[in-house]
C-alpha cells in the first residue's frame, strides 16, 4: 500500500499513522478517501492541453469569435467535459460556511483521466473542423498508441 507521497506503508507505519490521527483528531473529524494510487497528470499532459486550448482559440478567432481566448476555451471545455463539483467557501468575516458549485479542476486529474479528457477535446475540436496536431513524440501519442494496440 502507498501513501500520497508514493512511499510504501508497512503495517507498522500504518499503526503509527493511526496513533497520530487519534492524538490529533479534530472535532469535525477527518475525511479519508481510500482507493488505488494513481499518478497525477504529468507536466507534459498539462502543457499539451494548453497548446490545444491555444489552437482551438486561434481557430475560433479566425471564424470571427474574437472573445474566444485560450483561457475562455479552457473554461468552456472544462464545463463541457469535466462538469461541476461542490466546494466549501467560508465568509472571512462571519465564518459562515456555504457550499457552491465550481468547475472541476484539471489539476486533480490522474494520468488516465487527463488522457481521456484530452481525447474528448481533440474529438470535439475535429467535430467543429479544428484540426489538432499531435506531435510525433509526446506522452499523449504514446498513450494513444498503447490504447490502440
Amino acid at each position: 500500500m502507498k501513501s500520497q507521497e508514493g512511499r510504501i506503508l508497512t503495517p507498522m507505519k500504518l499503526d503509527q499513522w493511526a496513533n497520530l490521527l487519534k492524538l490529533s483528531w479534530p472535532k469535525s473529524g477527518y475525511r479519508i478517501v481510500w482507493g488505488p494510487w494513481r499518478e497525477k497528470r504529468s507536466l507534459s499532459q498539462n502543457a499539451f492541453q494548453h497548446v490545444i486550448y491555444e489552437d482551438i482559440s486561434a481557430y475560433l478567432m479566425s471564424k470571427g469569435r474574437t472573445d474566444c481566448t485560450a483561457e475562455w476555451v479552457k473554461e468552456m471545455l472544462k464545463n463541457k467535459f469535466l462538469g461541476w463539483t461542490e466546494k466549501e467557501f467560508v465568509d472571512v468575516v462571519t465564518g459562515e460556511r456555504k457550499m457552491r458549485e465550481v468547475l472541476r479542476s484539471t489539476a486533480g486529474l490522474d494520468v488516465g483521466a487527463s488522457y481521456h479528457y484530452t481525447t474528448e477535446i481533440i474529438d470535439w475540436a475535429q467535430s467543429i473542423g479544428c484540426e489538432i496536431k499531435i506531435p510525433a513524440r509526446c506522452e499523449y501519442r504514446e498513450m494513444a498508441d498503447r490504447e490502440n494496440q
